[in-house]
């Protein structure tokens, strides 16, 4: 009687157990992707942030300086009155 009922036990484990894996794999694939997508995205947003700094450097180096010490000004006291 035991060993019937070990038998149709074993089945059911063994059953078990490899949906278990292929539960744990699936979610392991899930996470890696995840990972991958948030990798991409930030690399694409730091790219678009050196490409406005070097846009920025570039107008600031065709202003002549006075130009640039008024836009300084404005930036950090804030508009003229």
């Amino acid at each position: 009687m035991l060993a019937t009922l070990w038998g149709r036990l074993h089945g059911w484990l063994i059953m078990l157990g490899a949906a278990t894996l292929v539960l744990v794999g699936a979610y392991a694939a899930g996470g890696r992707a995840a990972r991958q997508s948030a990798e991409l995205d930030q690399r694409r947003r730091d790219a678009a942030a050196k490409e406005k700094a070097r846009e920025a450097a570039a107008e600031i180096d065709r202003l002549d300086d006075d130009a640039v010490r008024d836009r300084a000004e404005r930036w950090v006291r804030g508009p003229s009155r």
